[in-house]
């Protein structure tokens, strides 16, 4: 079979001229492989810096606070409270106040001046296994520096090390994969299905000419729009208690807080998404173009709300585009109430973030989407 290139040149360029045409496929196709590479070269650090630890010291003594100045200076501890116990640890880990822990025992300053092994904890929160690593790995390192530090310096050598380090690894001791990324999933999937479903509903009345037929109708404009969201409602919680039973069930992960509590404040999450998709349906004019919308959302969501990496390993203007997703603020709050048995007392700045945050997102699709019915 012969192949004219005259005819496949006519071919590719009425395909031009037709892309042409669709501003917004150019714009993503252009703009996609620019967001990756800034999010992934700039935005993306394994390592994690910066975080969030308590100290319980119990001796406070000169020894022990030069202990806490020696893990402030690597830069991946921040002393952000001091705790009088494991209660106020507990708490610190329940709100995400705090990811680390320093417990420093009585009698810590005495055993070293007199030349006795001793011993410091670090507890760690281990719902996000890369935070576990990094803060293990690195007092570690500050505990056995110091240590050989004192050996060299005033102790005998071949005895014990002067300082040894305990790690206590709370809410997933075993560190498995499954218990920090099934919770996880809920949101991701809440996310790349309201979003799409919503933007691809309505997108499809559109080009069947049904949606006309609605505006025509006696159903007001708020009729329209509520009967539209109701049923992806229903399908998100359907999604979110499939996925939480069956990594209850067949990957054994912890329910250790308030079903109620995390169904309640899952309907802010889902309305903020269904909001999104009822935006995007308004900017796209065709099922393809809302696809192509919603997995351009998704890819931001993935990488900027601490998914699949360390929210914490970001640098600042980062953080402050992932504080404004819903999915991480939605991340935080489903994982302290499953892995953690976190309260509504715990949440109140995550559920302050999402609530604001779906409050402008319905407010402004829903008077796009009442523009354009008008």
């Amino acid at each position: 079979m012969s192949l004219s290139l005259g005819r496949v040149g006519v071919i590719a360029r009425k395909e031009l001229l037709q892309l042409r045409r669709d501003r917004l496929t150019i714009g993503m196709m252009v703009m996609l492989p620019v967001i990756q590479l800034l999010l992934f070269g700039y935005a993306i650090d394994t390592d994690v810096r910066h975080m969030r630890t308590m100290v319980y010291d119990a001796d406070r003594s000169p020894q022990s606070r030069d202990l806490v100045r020696r893990l402030e200076a690597t830069g991946f501890y921040d002393v952000v409270g001091h705790a009088t116990g494991y209660e106020d640890i507990g708490r610190g880990f329940r709100s995400g106040d705090a990811r680390v822990a320093l417990v420093v025992p009585s009698g810590f300053g005495r055993d070293l001046g007199r030349h006795r092994p001793t011993q410091v904890q670090l507890v760690v929160d281990g719902s996000d296994a890369q935070v576990v690593a990094s803060a293990t790995n690195t007092a570690a390192s500050v505990v056995a520096s110091w240590s050989a530090e004192l050996r060299v310096l005033t102790w005998k050598q071949g005895g014990p090390e002067p300082i040894e380090m305990a790690t206590s690894t709370w809410y997933n001791p075993d560190l498995r994969t499954a218990v920090y990324i099934v919770p996880g999933l809920v949101g991701v999937i809440l996310t790349m299905t309201m979003v799409m479903f919503t933007a691809m509903g309505i997108a499809r009345e559109r080009e069947r000419g049904t949606l006309e037929q609605l505006i025509v109708s006696p159903v007001r404009s708020l009729e329209l729009i509520v009967g539209k969201i109701i049923p992806y409602i229903a399908i998100g919680y359907v999604q979110m208690t499939l996925i939480l039973v069956i990594g209850t069930l067949v990957f054994s992960v912890p329910f250790a807080g308030s079903w109620q509590l995390l169904y309640g404040l899952a309907s802010l999450f889902i309305a903020a998404n269904l909001a999104l998709g009822l935006f995007f349906s308004t900017i796209a004019r065709t099922q393809q173009q809302a696809m192509q919308m919603s997995f351009f959302f998704l890819l931001p969501n993935l990488l900027l709300s601490g998914f699949m990496f360390p929210f914490e390993g970001m640098p600042g203007p980062a953080q402050a585009l992932g504080q404004v997703i819903p999915l991480t603020h939605f991340l935080r709050i489903i994982r302290s109430i499953v892995l953690k048995g976190a309260t509504w007392s715990d949440l109140a700045p995550e559920v302050g973030w999402l609530a604001a945050i779906c409050g402008v997102l319905v407010a402004v699709s829903a008077l796009r989407f009442r523009k354009k019915l008008d």
